[in-house]
């Protein structure tokens, strides 16, 4: 049995699989992001992943029946850029600073200028120059970035995950670093994927609810561990990774020129992510239930499912924290379009809805702009089980929207590392293709896909209308 682990934005998955992919058991526990607006903090507290980790470990083996004596190996993804400050002792200094935390940006002005290339203010350098540069800066030995230190918390080796060495840029940047007078000691050592990085020991068996002994294995970040557990490992098929924020990730045969994009190394050695997105997706959602008094989830679809195509002739932009790839506009902001007399709640949750597959249609036009075709795209995690937003989704995009087994496709990514590590798949390509399996394929309904061309026309003019505004007049 194998243990996938991914620590994300919002909550903490766990899940459990048999040797062919079949899950056997899983636990999901929430963690929390703290947030300042006016300044632009973002910290989680990594205690509290932790216990959130135990949390979820204990309820995947209560679901599963299976005890800890039975999982061969366990590894674990997470998101990024979110960066963790240690001790001596190896104990967070602070909070850590989450992948949505932009704050860095002076450091980020002096990195830029050091590396000869654009560095963004989100990225692992420049937040670990502010801590250093903070009043806590001199406990500081060394930086983790989160799955990684999750990882040494339950035994591993301090180690950080390299899959490519083109992403050493996008991660410590040694070379750079020195520059700037960091010792290469703050940064742990790089190492491949599907590696085992060490065993769990007795403090942690007792801890997290594992067997003294387990070994551990090196996995992902959780963009690349979604594309193994989605199967998105021929060029074509694209991962839509959805949560508190989402991206659509395809798998490409070789980079993208187009700057608007981002354009790294896949997983599978030789191959390609091409991939952008939003920022605030499930968050959008969350933000918009609790502004209009709906109960649930559930609520939303029950509200979506009764509306039609193009929500009446509203649109929502959906950018409520500025924006990365592929828009790029930190300052850019939500906003509802086309309100009349005449628009009712459902209307609201409708455009709401349907902005999440419009934002995802921008990266996806680009994509095909430069080239790429795209012949499915495959649903992970949260929206995956949605199978009203799954309908929009083709429809608006053009093209089938498959889901999973295993809607949490990063803790299958994590497993597929896990059997690489163990020597029972020679590469993470062929163990992807043993392990997952397709639950449900959305295809494009032609009626509905026709009206939804209008409809994006009209969102696609209020967001570029909003794009052209001077940033204080975006807010």
């Amino acid at each position: 049995m194998l243990c996938g682990i991914d620590l994300g934005t919002s909550s903490l998955k766990c899940t459990l699989f048999a040797d062919n992919g079949q899950p056997l058991g899983s636990g999901r526990s929430p963690v929390s992001l703290r947030r300042d607006d006016s300044s632009g903090a973002a910290l989680s507290d990594p205690a509290e992943w932790e216990r959130a980790c135990a949390l979820a470990i204990a309820d995947a083996f209560r679901l599963s029946g299976q005890s800890p004596g039975d999982v061969d190996a366990v590894a674990v993804s997470g998101n990024g850029p979110t960066l963790v400050a240690v001790d001596a002792s190896g104990r967070p200094v602070g909070g850590a600073l989450s992948w949505l935390d932009r704050r860095a940006v002076g450091q980020a002005e002096r990195i830029s200028a050091a590396a000869g290339r654009a560095v963004d203010p989100s990225f692992y350098l420049p937040k670990a120059l502010s801590v250093l540069e903070g009043p806590d800066g001199r406990t500081v030995t060394r930086f983790f970035s989160g799955p990684e230190y999750l990882a040494y918390r339950l035994g591993a080796d301090a180690c950080s995950y390299l899959p490519d060495p083109y992403y050493e840029t996008y991660v410590w940047d040694v070379a750079t670093a020195q520059k700037l007078g960091l010792s290469a000691a703050l940064f742990p050592p790089y190492v491949g994927p599907g590696q085992r990085i060490g065993r769990v020991g007795d403090l942690q068996a007792a801890a997290f609810g594992l067997k003294r002994g387990t070994p551990i294995a090196s996995a992902y970040p959780d963009f690349l561990a979604a594309l193994l557990g989605s199967g998105s490992v021929e060029p074509g098929i694209a991962c839509d990774r959805s949560g508190s924020s989402e991206a659509l990730n395809l798998c490409a045969s070789g980079p993208c020129p187009d700057q608007r994009l981002f354009s790294l190394p896949h997983a599978v050695p030789g191959l390609w992510n091409l991939s952008g997105g939003l920022s605030t997706s499930g968050a959008a959602l969350a933000w918009f239930a609790k502004t209009f008094g709906y109960a649930d989830a559930q609520a939303i679809r029950d509200d979506v499912s009764a509306g039609e195509p193009g929500a009446r002739g509203l649109s929502f932009l959906p950018y409520l924290a500025g924006e990365r790839a592929p828009l790029w506009n930190p300052d850019l902001r939500a906003s509802f379009h086309g309100v009349s007399l005449g628009h009712e709640r459902r209307d609201f949750a409708r455009a709401a809805v349907e902005a999440l597959a419009y934002g995802l249609r921008v990266a996806a036009d680009i994509m095909r702009e430069n080239g790429n075709s795209i012949s499915a795209i495959r649903c992970s995690g949260g929206a995956a089980t949605d199978s009203a937003l799954c309908g929009i989704k083709a429809d608006v995009l053009g093209v089938p929207v498959e889901t999973l087994q295993v809607p949490d496709c990063e803790t299958l990514g994590d497993a597929c590392a896990a059997s690489v590590a163990l020597g029972r798949h020679s590469g993470v390509a062929e163990a992807s293709a043993d392990m997952v399996r397709i639950g449900f394929r959305h295809a494009p309904n032609p009626s509905k896909a026709a009206a939804y061309e209008g409809a994006y026309a009209r969102w696609k003019a209020a967001l570029d209308s909003s794009l052209a505004l001077p940033p204080t007049e975006r807010r």
